[in-house]
């Protein structure tokens, strides 16, 4: 994603599920960084998708991004 760039996801709630690729769209940061993020406890996986993917919810998402945006890189 280049910076400024316009999230073609439309969060309509806080409890809507989110896969990686989306949560990293939206947060602005990498696919990486929303690994990270999980594996050091930040962000908790609300469960998987029918394909297998892990999904978080908005609201985690907007937290982890919150608390941890003074440290994260923005994605390219």
């Amino acid at each position: 994603m280049r910076l400024g760039a316009v999230s073609t996801v439309t969060v309509t709630g806080p409890d809507m599920l989110l896969t990686r690729a989306e949560a990293a769209e939206v947060a602005r940061v990498s696919v990486e960084r929303i690994r990270t993020w999980e594996r050091r406890g930040h962000l908790s996986r609300a469960g998987l998708n029918d394909d297998g993917q892990p999904v978080y919810t908005a609201v985690e998402v907007a937290k982890a991004q919150h608390k941890l945006r003074p440290f994260t890189r923005v994605a390219a």
